[in-house]
């Protein structure tokens, strides 16, 4: 054990669970903290935050997978019940559903009740953050009827994660940090150290560092989080946060890194994986060839992977797909396709009330024209952002901005590098509200 490091192919065999038995059998405290740095920082911080011994943490790392079956087991007549009160919660309205929870006497309080909530909460992060938080709650107010429900306080601290991961998916990174605040101290108050429950908050708390930007907390998180996985057998839940660890690297500018983080990812996935993971992973891949310079080499991902992405039928996926084939388009100097491309997206961010990507996507339509030289296009697309945006949900920062693109277009002194600029400021201001923009 003393020659294992964190790597690519240790996060593999983990995941896989190609250790051999013997070899996990021996996992320790000190094993684990051997392996990384970043964990034996964030363990011995976690260990003084709930007063407990190093002893605490090896017993967990010994017997996780007999705790994780305890707390799982279920009989097939409570998943049936559990099952029937998902669907009945979820056939009516949602300003109703808490109060059927609330004035029901014997019903709605399973821990596998709990979990179809959280699981479906989770699933509708990438397009529906307000219904994923809707969800955590129902989950949370659903254990709150019954406290002494098996792993009452690991589900409790689920669901409020899943309630900050919504704030955050919203935009709301302040109230994502306040809710973080709250879970720690449930983790803390009441020693929870569950290694499916640690590894999901890091997980969801490494997404909330990574677009605060705080790249190196964010990379910490992740790292330790797909180790808890791999050490869980856990190869998809390992994988998605490999792939938000990519996106880090990708963000802070390490493009190469992010391509082998992503791949090593993939390489996790088999064909009984969930479909949302295959796609995210081959998507970001995508980007990031795109970025790196390597355009034929993400133009022929991209079409290999149509079959994949038709298995999807979600608007925020389609939305994606179709921003990054008028790039692929771009890069092609492809701009007929190219225009259609960034139109269609712009249609359908105005339509979803996606005020912040409708802005950005009319910039990469903006500098296509400045390219083509249509500069009559350029100041009609200039023209017509203000109106729309101000309506929706792009902030006071990002409106003035706007208003000098707006003014550059109108007087003929807008440029590609000045267009570009825009949309830079915008992609990063995105997750920083108060960052000002000027041309200098």
């Amino acid at each position: 054990m003393d020659d294992i490091h964190v790597s690519r192919e240790l996060f593999r065999e983990v995941a896989r669970g190609e250790l051999p038995q013997s070899l996990l059998n021996e996992i320790t405290l000190e094993h684990l903290l051997s392996l990384c740095p970043y964990c034996r920082a964030e363990v011995q911080a976690y260990e003084a935050e709930v007063r407990a011994g190093p002893s605490i943490w090896s017993r967990v790392l010994l017997a996780f997978s007999v705790l994780l079956d305890r707390l799982l087991a279920r009989g097939p007549r409570e998943i049936r019940r559990a099952e029937q009160d998902f669907q009945e919660i979820l056939s009516l309205p949602v300003g109703e559903r808490a109060v059927r929870i609330e004035r029901s006497r014997t019903r709605f309080r399973s821990p596998a009740l709990v979990r179809l909530l959280l699981e479906s909460s989770r699933r509708h992060i990438p397009g529906r953050p307000d219904e994923s938080y809707h969800l955590a709650d129902l989950a949370r107010q659903v254990a709150n009827r019954n406290p002494r429900m098996p792993g009452y306080f690991d589900l409790y601290t689920l669901a409020t994660a899943l309630m900050a991961n919504a704030c955050r998916a919203s935009g709301d990174l302040q109230g994502a940090s306040q809710v973080f605040e709250g879970v720690r101290r449930i983790m803390s108050e009441h020693g929870v150290m569950d290694l499916e429950v640690v590894a999901r908050v890091d997980d969801l708390m490494g997404s909330l560092r990574k677009d605060q930007r705080r790249f190196a907390e964010a990379e910490r998180l992740l790292k330790r989080a797909a180790l808890l996985f791999g050490l869980r057998r856990a190869p998809d839940d390992a994988a998605r946060s490999l792939t938000k660890l990519a996106d880090v690297y990708w963000l802070r500018g390490d493009l190469d890194q992010g391509i082998d983080t992503v791949r090593s990812a993939l390489e996790l996935l088999g064909p009984e994986s969930d479909l949302l993971l295959h796609v995210g992973g081959h998507y970001n891949l995508t980007v990031y060839l795109m970025k790196a310079g390597r355009c034929e080499e993400a133009a022929e991902l991209f079409a290999t992977d149509q079959a994949l992405y038709e298995q999807v039928q979600e608007i925020w996926l389609e939305l994606r797909l179709t921003w990054l084939r008028g790039d692929i388009a771009v890069a092609s100097e492809d701009f007929a396709v190219a225009e259609q491309a960034y139109l269609e997206v712009r249609r359908l961010c105005i339509g979803q009330g996606i005020g912040y990507d409708a802005a950005i996507v009319s910039l990469d339509l903006a500098i296509l024209y400045l390219k083509e030289g249509r500069m009559a296009d350029v100041q009609r697309v200039a023209e017509e952002m203000l109106p729309i945006f101000q309506a929706q949900d792009v902030h006071r920062e990002a409106l003035a901005a706007l208003r000098l693109f707006q003014e550059a277009a109108r007087h003929q002194e807008l440029t590609i590098e000045k267009a570009l600029k825009v949309a830079a400021y915008l992609r990063e201001a995105r997750t920083e509200p108060g960052l000002r923009f000027a041309w200098r």
